[in-house]
């Protein structure tokens, strides 16, 4: 899953790091005799660099069927028109580069997440034109070698900006993708299936300013999708929602910590960066703080149960700037990773990592890294380790590179490959041009220098070494990473566009709504529900696929506030059935319809005239272009099952 960055950004090279998955919190802080008690940090298996023009980033990691990783995220090229494209690629299990290639749409293109699929990748971003208005969500589907299979360019609007942040494979291999939109500050899930078709989108918001940072299937058919939405107040509230297998919202909560302080109650900034299931419902991770303008920020990890009631929460301090973006659960024990650092700028980042147990309390915790590093993502090895993957420059504001490191489970055995060059054509559409990539010199803990972006496909044979976390150099390939170009860089859709289609997204019938609301019994106060006035849940459409859900059924009310509970949860029930537009096919085959009855925007309950004309809440264009290329703290929560 991709993580919003908070406020620190890498200046040159892209943004800070994605999302990610991390797993439930809570650093017991204690004396030494309970410090003694945590298990020791587990050892540094092997620690690389990877280059590819000027500077890049490492958002999300999947595995591969082979042992290896997909690992996808930005760079910077080097040279030609685009500013910034996707970048994926593989590295086996030792770490070392197989492959590389790089995409683009338009001037801009980034990704922020990827997931496996049955027989290769999903990746999920956006792009947009150089100096035009509006921002498109982006999808590619890629084979297990890199392939590009299919991608798609889809929106809300022609003009909105829009972004697609997390993406998730269902039980029945369809891809769910969340993230949000600027159409009234509204969250926004779609769901395509593997044909490159879209299922159905819809749009939530409680408050205003509603994202999405993560989302994961549930073993009910549905989906969980976290992040943040603004309160009544204004604060920015950790936010969780339900959805049925059609995207219908089941529940949706809003989280805020008790800060402690008699003016100021909650923190002013709540979120979550991702999520995964549990034994007993889901756990979020992502970070709070008092005052978002300052540079201090605590991790933060909440688990709920089934119908959204919390069961505990932790806060976790490394640093003056700590944060978590991933999240895994097993064996009782939840893992995650994120970052810390003297402020939010990156100053002195490290890459954060740790073991929880099951009710947060901290196992082992350790960093990583140096200069301005951090963990935006990982998976687990099959021995139980981690390999968490980010970015890693030499100071704040500097050139980042990827960043991968196996941290814990068995040592990686390496072979030594025959040194035979092979040659990789780029197939652009245009002069494939091969190129041959000689075999690099791999030392632990080196630099694969990737490519540089020239618009040819490089595919690097696995270089000889012994992983140990220890210096070294990889000898770069003289091939660059090979861009898969869909578009000319400037706005609207691309040349190489294969039908321009609309997802229209007219909402069927809708459900009738009603809130009710919960009131947790945690004893430390220190999370409160949505507030009052908020309804903590958003209306559903009803039906006209672009409105602004202020003129649905939906009841809301005033919830009762009491001081002296912890946690005040708002749950929406929809009754009644929902009905969905009919797929509606252009002269390519790919474009089709959907409802749209998570429609939620403004509340004045009126719907601008373009809209009702219109009737439609997404549109999407398909292409093909086939181009290559420390110290804790323990809230000591105790709490009940609401």
């Amino acid at each position: 899953m991709e993580r919003e960055p908070s406020r620190r950004r890498f200046i040159t090279g892209c943004c800070v790091a994605g999302a990610g998955t991390l797993a439930a919190s809570g650093l017991a802080s204690g004396g030494a005799a309970e410090a003694s008690e945590r298990a020791a940090q587990p050892k540094t298996r092997w620690n690389r660099t990877y280059e590819s023009g000027d500077g890049g980033t490492a958002n999300a990691i999947a595995p591969a069927d082979d042992g290896g990783y997909v690992v996808a995220g930005t760079t910077d090229p080097s040279s030609g028109e685009n500013a910034s494209v996707i970048w994926l690629y593989k590295i086996s299990a030792a770490g070392r580069l197989v492959w590389e290639k790089t995409f683009a749409e338009h001037a801009t293109t980034e990704a922020f997440d990827v997931a496996a699929t049955d027989d290769g990748f999903i990746v999920a971003g956006h792009t947009h034109g150089e100096a035009v208005e509006g921002q498109d969500a982006f999808a590619l589907r890629v084979d297990a070698e890199g392939v590009e299979q299919w991608r798609r360019v889809f929106h809300v609007r022609d003009s909105t900006t829009d972004t697609m942040r997390s993406v998730a494979v269902d039980g029945e291999g369809r891809f769910v993708f969340a993230g949000w939109t600027s159409r009234f500050d509204d969250a926004w899930v779609a769901r395509l299936t593997d044909e490159n078709k879209i299922d159905w989108a819809h749009r939530y918001g409680p408050g205003s300013r509603s994202r999405y940072h993560g989302v994961v299937p549930d073993s009910g058919g549905g989906y969980v999708v976290v992040g943040e939405t603004a309160d009544t107040s204004g604060d920015t509230a950790g936010w969780a929602n339900k959805l049925d297998g059609e995207g219908v919202q089941q529940f949706s909560q809003q989280f805020k910590k008790n800060s402690n302080s008699s003016t100021n109650p909650k923190d002013d900034f709540n979120v979550f960066y991702d999520v995964a299931e549990t034994r007993n419902g889901f756990v979020a991770v992502g970070a709070n703080a008092f005052d978002p303008e300052t540079n201090d920020q605590r991790g933060w990890a909440l688990e709920f149960n089934v119908n959204g009631g919390k069961l505990w929460d932790k806060r976790y301090t490394e640093d003056n700037f700590t944060a978590l973006y991933d999240v895994r659960y097993g064996n009782l024990e939840y893992f995650v990773v994120g970052e810390t650092a003297t402020d939010g700028e990156g100053t002195d980042g490290r890459g954060y990592a740790a073991t929880l147990g099951i009710d947060g309390q901290e196992k082992w915790t350790g960093t990583w890294g140096s200069g301005s590093s951090g963990f935006s993502a990982f998976q687990m090895t099959d021995s139980g380790g981690f390999v968490s993957v980010g970015q890693t420059a030499e100071s704040a504001g500097s050139t980042a590179s990827g960043w991968a490191v196996q941290i814990g489970g068995d040592e990686v055995a390496t072979a030594t490959p025959s040194a035979t060059p092979s040659p990789t054509p780029t197939p652009t559409g245009e002069s494939p041009t091969p190129t041959f990539s000689p075999t690099p010199t791999d030392e632990p803990g080196g630099t694969v220098a990737a490519g540089d972006g020239d618009g040819t496909d490089t595919s690097a044979p696995t270089p000889t070494g012994t992983p140990d976390g220890s210096g070294g150099t990889e000898a770069p390939s003289d091939g660059g990473a090979g861009t898969t170009a869909g578009g000319d860089g400037g706005g609207g859709l691309s040349p190489t566009t294969i039908g321009i289609g609309a997802v229209i997204l007219a909402l069927g019938g809708g459900g009738v709504l009603y809130n009710r609301f919960l009131a947790g019994g945690d004893d430390d106060e220190n999370v409160a529900g949505p507030g009052q006035g908020t309804g903590g849940a958003a209306p559903v459409d009803t039906g006209d696929g672009g409105g602004d859900g202020g003129d649905g059924d939906a009841e809301t009310t005033e919830p009762a506030t009491d001081e002296n509970e912890d946690v005040q949860s708002a749950q929406t029930v929809v009754d009644g059935s929902e009905s969905t537009g009919d797929a509606e096919s252009a002269d390519d085959g790919d474009t089709t319809s959907a409802a749209d009855d998570g429609d939620t925007g403004a509340a004045d309950g009126t719907e601008p005239a373009e809209d009702a004309e219109q009737g439609e809440d997404a549109e999407s264009a398909d292409s093909d272009g086939s181009t290559d290329s420390g110290e804790s703290t323990d809230d000591d929560d105790e709490s009940t099952d609401t």
